[in-house]
């Protein structure tokens, strides 16, 4: 039984339409020097990527856009799936939501993936009379379950709202000059389009080593570049937002710490299953392979694989990086006692930077291991990342089209391997 208090205080603008200025998301964003809107068609969504990451905030503005453009406040529903247990909960709720007025409605669920079933639930809505005369937007932090069942044939876009890729953090913290340059980029592999930033070269670099520390996430980047530091607070907010969720599937915090202290002490080396079960004390390498995959699903860590003979090896030695620089600082923090990470390590930490860039941009995405090692293998390219000083002999022999290595600001692109700063490179993707 829906409680209608919760609902009345979940929307209060059907009270008063001028309540949602006074949302602490819609204050926060209308606060903010640099603005990040994500922006919403008035189409069925379904939304997924991981918490704190501006979900909540996008559905929020939209409701804010709504009522500023004259829609109905009553016809407006918004409500927090974290607070109900089973699918049908949901059909009660917006049963509720239907008999309190007439004409085009817009219907907000948030945090929706950790109610059992809740698949089923959404086919129900756009299959049924409900969805009649309605716009519907849908968050979640967790895939898992989705990959089978894509609502195949039914009224719905599926978008991933993930952490912003350097490209991005360059438009909304960037000079307007160097907004201008990237925004007209749109080519890869490019020497012409590399050659292109080097007036910018400084301040792409300046820029780059902000995202290291804060990543694309809006608290952690915010605070750093709006307040020059990031609370502790912030640190705690995404470790327990881990721990929440780890908690709400049933899974053990202990073995998913020790699955990410693993990948920590072997970043950016492979390492097999058992290795990590063997150093971290799990039963089964079966066991990290799970949690390794469950960590996906909760856009924590991300796996690479090896290239064999032009195959991918899923059984052999992997990779795994964090899908975001300030994500390793909050557990690097946990294993070490500080979020300082040493600069031995950021080495590391920039491969995995471009290994989610390269992820996002090509999905397909290898590592080859063989005298030497390859650090990512696309279709045609090779990429080899060298964060300090770079010359053509750090890249492996290897035959294949495109070779690049990333340095720190060495630059090259005559020859048979082009040199290119990491900074310059991530502002094309």
């Amino acid at each position: 039984m829906i409680n209608i208090n919760l609902l009345s205080n979940l929307n209060p603008w059907w009270r008063d339409p001028g309540e949602i200025e006074n949302d602490e998301k819609v204050k926060e964003y209308l606060s903010r020097k640099h603005r990040l809107k994500i922006e919403l068609e008035s189409r069925n969504m379904l939304l997924f990527g991981p918490r704190q990451v501006g979900k909540t905030t996008s559905l929020k503005l939209k409701i804010h856009d709504l009522i500023r453009t004259g829609v109905n406040p009553k016809n407006i529903f918004f409500f927090s799936c974290e607070l109900l247990s089973k699918k049908e909960d949901i059909i009660e709720a917006l049963q509720e939501f239907e008999r309190m007025s007439d004409g085009k409605k817009y219907i907000f669920l948030d945090e929706i993936t950790f109610v059992k079933d809740w698949q089923n639930a959404v086919k129900f809505l756009l299959d049924s009379p409900l969805i009649r005369e309605k716009v519907i937007y849908i968050t979640g932090s967790s895939i898992a379950g989705l990959r089978k069942e894509m609502f195949p044939g039914r009224d719905i876009e599926i978008r991933k709202i993930l952490p912003l890729l350097f490209r991005e953090f360059c438009y909304l913290f960037g000079s307007e000059p160097l907004k201008g340059q990237i925004e007209k980029q749109n080519a890869v592999f490019l020497p012409d389009v590399y050659y292109s930033l080097i007036p910018f070269a400084q301040e792409l670099a300046s820029l780059f080593e902000k995202y290291i520390i804060s990543g694309g996430f809006p608290p952690s980047m915010y605070a750093l570049m709006e307040n020059s530091q990031i609370a502790e607070r912030i640190y705690d907010t995404y470790f327990n937002w881990v721990v929440s969720d780890i908690a709400k599937l049933d899974r053990s915090e202990r073995i998913m710490t020790s699955v990410i202290q693993g990948v920590i002490k072997n970043y950016s080396s492979k390492f097999s299953l058992n290795s990590i079960a063997k150093e971290m004390e799990i039963s089964s390498h079966v066991t990290v392979r799970d949690y390794l995959e469950l960590l996906d699903e909760l856009y924590v860590v991300k796996s690479f694989f090896q290239l064999k003979r032009e195959h991918p090896a899923f059984r052999s030695d992997r990779k795994a990086y964090f899908i975001d620089p300030f994500l390793f600082r909050v557990f690097y923090k946990r294993y070490s006692g500080t979020h300082e990470v040493p600069y031995e390590i950021i080495a590391h930490v920039v491969e995995g930077i471009v290994g989610e860039h390269l992820k996002r941009k090509f999905d397909i995405v290898y590592f080859f291991s063989g005298k030497k090692e390859i650090d990512f293998i696309l279709k045609d390219a090779g990429i080899e990342v060298k964060y300090g000083h770079a010359t053509e002999m750090d890249f492996p022999r290897y035959d294949i089209k495109t070779k690049i290595i990333l340095s720190k600001t060495d630059f090259k692109t005559t020859g048979e391997v082009m040199i290119i700063p990491v900074s310059i490179f991530l502002a094309t993707l």
